[in-house]
């Protein structure tokens, strides 16, 4: 297991079962058991902050300033690595082969654009939110239909059959952008073998096909 498997998990909680009519029921509560495992091996959640790390959060419409400490109170270890609060705590340096790979394209783009125009340093927690919260509105979008269709409309199958083409498509095309946030966050690309998770993280290694399965036909 990956942190780019991470991003997918994150991804698919993300989408369906972080409502909040849903937060117990068994697919959401071990989606977020697999999330929460994964974030304390790859080093991505709260028990990693670093408490020499003094940033102040500023409250939108107030004039008063969060400590760090306050701000990361309020946050779970999800949200902690949504916000690329992680970044915060980590050396820059850890990232800066992505910074060097980003300066160099974008100086391909922009040609002859002066260096003091660039921000430099590289701004890797920037490009994180941004990244991750578009690849989610695209996850949303390609999300394969599920369920059973009532009747045999040819009309509608047909119009899921054109949209699973163009779904397949952008995740064809998805490979980039998903090594990219792979990247930031896990700058080694470390796979971490499936009995680690379990015996070191409590990993819960279950079937969730089956738990979807189950979870719609007793609701549905």
């Amino acid at each position: 297991m990956t942190a780019k498997d991470l991003l997918h998990k994150i991804l698919d909680y993300n989408y369906l079962w972080a409502r909040s009519d849903l937060l117990k029921d068994k697919p959401s509560v071990v989606r977020k058991q697999q999330i929460e495992s994964m974030l304390n091996a790859f080093g991505l959640s709260k028990e990693y902050v670093n408490p020499l790390v003094q940033i102040k959060y500023s409250i939108i419409g107030k004039k008063e300033e969060l400590s760090r400490a306050k701000q990361l109170n309020k946050l779970t270890n999800i949200e902690y690595l949504r916000r690329g609060e992680f970044l915060n705590d980590r050396p820059y340096e850890g990232n800066q082969e992505l910074a060097n790979k980003a300066l160099q394209k974008i100086k391909e783009l922009y040609e002859g654009v002066p260096e003091d125009r660039l921000e430099l340093p590289v701004n890797i927690s920037w490009m994180f939110n941004n990244l991750l919260n578009f690849r989610q509105d695209v996850y949303k979008v390609a999300y394969p239909n599920r369920g059973m269709l009532e009747g045999f409309s040819v009309g509608l199958i047909y119009s899921h059959y054109l949209q699973g083409e163009l779904k397949t498509l952008i995740k064809n095309n998805l490979e980039e952008i998903d090594n990219t946030l792979w990247l930031i966050l896990d700058p080694k690309q470390r796979e971490i073998d499936i009995e680690e998770l379990k015996n070191n993280f409590d990993y819960p290694d279950v079937d969730l096909d089956e738990i979807d399965l189950n979870w719609r036909v007793k609701n549905y």
